[in-house]
């Protein structure tokens, strides 16, 4: 997931989170993301996801609020709804409705609670974020410096977009051994990061950080 939103209908964003690098205007696209989900509504249906050719948006709505996930348009988009709908679960246990709707200002710090609850649901380390900070583009490319094995491994990722252990023994013709030790230390380094597919099974893709650089 690259950034998160929990909005009201009037659009007013209760929490918003990036865990990506992008200069995006926090404002213009929650207001775009409720305009959205408005012009859905209208014809009395429910928008699920939208997808442009760099992002994929997915859309939850509960109790009057929309919770709205940005993420990589390979990421499997029925999990990341899952996600999300815990994450509304555990908004609304966290936050009563009474609070919401009683007319009074809202301290929007207040829903900044919620920030370990997704980290955790959505899988994501706590440090993500403070890293992403310091990682500009041109350090990332400074840091990209691999091994023989490193740098096929990488190749191989980048061109195929998601694979497999298995694909990569199969392929690339190392042993079980040489694969997971590569894949773990470059997973450690934040140069990719394990995904899930629909089945429970696990594959790897480029990290965003370094989506770009590489």
């Amino acid at each position: 997931m690259q950034q998160i939103w929990i909005l009201q209908e009037s659009g007013t964003c209760l929490f918003h989170q990036k865990y990506d690098n992008s200069d995006s205007d926090e404002n213009l696209i929650s207001g775009f993301l409720s305009a959205v989900n408005s012009f859905v509504g209208s014809f009395g249906a429910e928008i699920k996801w939208i997808e442009t050719d760099k992002y994929r948006f997915v859309f939850k709505m509960s109790d009057q609020l929309i919770f709205v996930a940005c993420t990589d348009p390979s990421e499997h988009a029925p999990i990341t709804y899952k996600r999300l709908n815990r994450v509304a679960d555990h908004f609304n246990l966290m936050f009563s409705k009474e609070f919401l709707v009683s007319g009074d200002p809202i301290p929007i710090d207040r829903f900044k609670k919620i920030a370990p609850t997704v980290r955790r649901l959505f899988g994501i380390k706590e440090e993500t974020r403070r890293e992403l900070g310091t990682h500009s583009k041109e350090k990332v490319q400074q840091e990209l410096r691999f091994d023989s094995k490193e740098a096929r491994l990488m190749s191989f990722i980048r061109y195929k977009r998601r694979v497999s252990v298995t694909e990569i023994i199969r392929f690339l013709r190392i042993s079980d051994k040489d694969a997971e030790s590569t894949l773990t230390k470059l997973e450690s380094n934040r140069f990719v990061q394990k995904m899930e597919r629909p089945d429970g099974t696990e594959h790897y893709g480029l990290h965003p950080v370094v989506r770009g650089a590489f």
